[in-house]
């Protein structure tokens, strides 16, 4: 069994990715004009394309000709992607901010701004025209907040139908989503997550409020595998499901496969 477990990790670790730029759509006075760059890692008769939108400042510093992203937290993600691992059954993207969002402040205000929205658009088009794939968003940490916002932005402008789904992972406790919904929605978070701005508590009761009102698949996983780490716990062991890779992976394509079986 050791054998066969060795050899299928050097038959994944070869499985590359790649790096598109992407352009947005739209401009203004105080948008960036540098390309949002993504990494793209392909699945095997993908059924959905899930975009991931990073935590802490925004900023992964991805680059062309990039073939992956040793993180293990991007790792975790790549797992959907593997059939050696999962079904293999999703693309996994990684988003990119070309600078850092709201750095040295308590509160992200950048993930509210026309700049992050339309980034977000376009990297949503660019995948749905790309793949013919229903597009999912994947929010970590100060990641849930350029969800919720994102969510606002889509229905004031009237475009809910671009999103096929959110994934709501280790979020803000600000975090919050007003109703109506139109698209099924995954809670994730680790029960001894240790960030001060990122409690179990308050994401189960963000979970609650969702699920009362939502006609659509809403599921809530609570993470209790992994490890801590002697670092800052917003930005790494419980918090990033350090060491619950498969847990945290599992949860996730189990519930996509009951919206695409």
């Amino acid at each position: 069994m050791r054998v066969i477990a060795l050899i299928l990790l050097l038959i994944t670790s070869y499985v590359h990715a790649e790096v598109f730029p992407i352009q947005p759509l739209e401009s203004c006075f105080s948008c960036s004009s540098k390309p949002s760059m993504t990494m793209y890692w392909k699945g095997k008769d993908s059924k959905a394309v899930v975009i991931f939108i990073p935590g802490g400042e925004g900023y992964i510093g991805l680059k062309e000709g990039q073939t992956n992203h040793g993180y293990y937290f991007y790792q975790m993600l790549k797992r959907l992607t593997l059939p050696y691992q999962t079904s293999g059954n999703f693309d996994v993207v990684l988003l990119d901010s070309p600078s850092e969002l709201s750095p040295n402040q308590r509160y992200p205000a950048a993930r509210g701004s026309f700049d992050h929205m339309i980034r977000i658009e376009s990297a949503i088009r660019y995948y749905k025209e790309k793949t013919g794939l229903p597009v999912w968003l994947l929010g970590h940490s100060n990641g849930g907040i350029s969800l919720t916002e994102f969510f606002k932005y889509a229905k004031k402008n009237n475009k809910t139908d671009l999103i096929s789904g959110f994934i709501v992972s280790g979020v803000r406790s600000e975090t919050y989503f007003d109703p109506p919904y139109t698209f099924p929605m995954l809670f994730i978070h680790h029960e001894k997550d240790a960030c001060a701005d990122t409690r179990a508590n308050a994401s189960i009761k963000n979970y609650q409020k969702v699920k009362e009102i939502n006609k659509l698949p809403t599921e809530y996983f609570p993470v209790t595998g992994g490890l801590p780490e002697p670092q800052d716990p917003c930005r790494s062991g419980y918090h990033m499901y350090y060491n619950a890779y498969e847990e945290v992976a599992n949860s996730i394509e189990a519930f996509l496969l009951k919206i695409y079986p």
